[in-house]
Formats: structure tokens, sequence, C-alpha cells
């Protein structure tokens, strides 16, 4: 990829240091140590989730300072500079939540996505049945449909077939159960 360098370094912004984005962090480092184990992740907080300028001055240090070529964005509206750091630096990152691909389009490669209407979905479709377990948590992953990765057009435009390829693989096989992702 155009804007890709080969130093094994790649980055994460956080929101905050709390439990549940670092658990998105986990996951992260997990599939690209996965890849290559090699790998290293810089990481960065922001402090909160509202600091848009913060996250980009944040996230151009790690493109600038410390070679790194793609961020995963994990901070709300302060992951927003995060995206345009992307764009500034002439590199790549990836959103959160919501198919960000579109805010800076060709440097934003995909976003993680909480299907957040599948889960609704699911928990009326079990109420329906009689089957919702109520005072209960459930986890929904890439299985149930719960989280996933934004592939749209310009998923297919900016990202090369054979990365696009192996991500489609790698899913089968968490699927399939046959790549274990760890759960603290």
């Amino acid at each position: 990829m155009k804007a890709a360098n080969p130093d094994k370094t790649i980055g994460f912004l956080g929101g905050m240091d709390i439990p549940i984005i670092n658990d998105f962090k986990a996951g992260y480092e997990q599939g690209a140590q996965f890849i290559d184990p090699e790998v290293k992740v810089i990481s960065s907080f922001v402090g909160d989730f509202n600091n848009a300028p913060k996250g980009k001055e944040l996230s151009l240090a790690q493109y600038n300072s410390q070679n790194v070529d793609i961020i995963f964005t994990v901070a709300g509206p302060a992951g927003i500079g995060g995206l345009e750091a992307a764009k500034e630096s002439g590199k790549y990152a990836i959103g959160v939540n919501s198919n960000q691909n579109m805010v800076q389009p060709g440097h934003v490669l995909t976003s993680m996505l909480k299907n957040v209407g599948n889960s609704i979905y699911r928990a009326v479709d079990l109420y329906k049945k009689g089957d919702l377990p109520f005072g209960q948590n459930e986890s929904l992953g890439i299985y149930e449909e719960g989280v996933g990765l934004a592939k749209d057009d310009l998923y297919n435009e900016h990202v090369p077939q054979a990365i696009r390829d192996k991500m489609d693989e790698l899913q089968v096989k968490v699927v399939s159960g046959e790549i274990k992702i760890k759960q603290d």
C-alpha cells in the first residue's frame, strides 16, 4: 500500500485508559500479532472521548515521530482528530463503532462496527420466542454478527484484494473456532 512502511509498528488511539477501551486494544494487538508476532503497537490515550484536537495531536505524534502508518482510533468524537491526522500525514486509520470510512476516504480504510441493531433484533426475537435470558449478560462477537468490519465501496477501493481476502479467511476461522480469541 502506498502509505505503508516496512516497520512493524502500528498505532492505537484510545479515549481513556479503561477496561472496555483496553479490550479493543487487546483484540487489535492479538490480530496484528497473529499475522506477525513482531508487530509492536504504540498506544496513546486522549483522557476523554471529546477532545478531537488532542486526538489529532497524539495521532500526529505517532505518525510523525514513531513511524506508525496506521492507527486504530477507539476514542469516540476525540477519534475524529485521529482520522484527520491520518489524512494530514498521508497515512491510514481504522474507525470504530459505526462506518467512518467516508470521514477521510482513502485514509480511513475500514471501521470496526458495533452492530447494535443486530443485538436489539436478537433480543426482541428471543423475547418473542420466550427464550430471552433476563438478568444475564451476553457477548455477541463475529459469529453472532455483533461486531464486524465496514466493507463498503471505499474499503473495496482502498484495501488491496489480497488483504480483503485474508480478512475474509480470518473471519471464517474465527467463526469456526479454528482461531481462538483470548478473553481476559
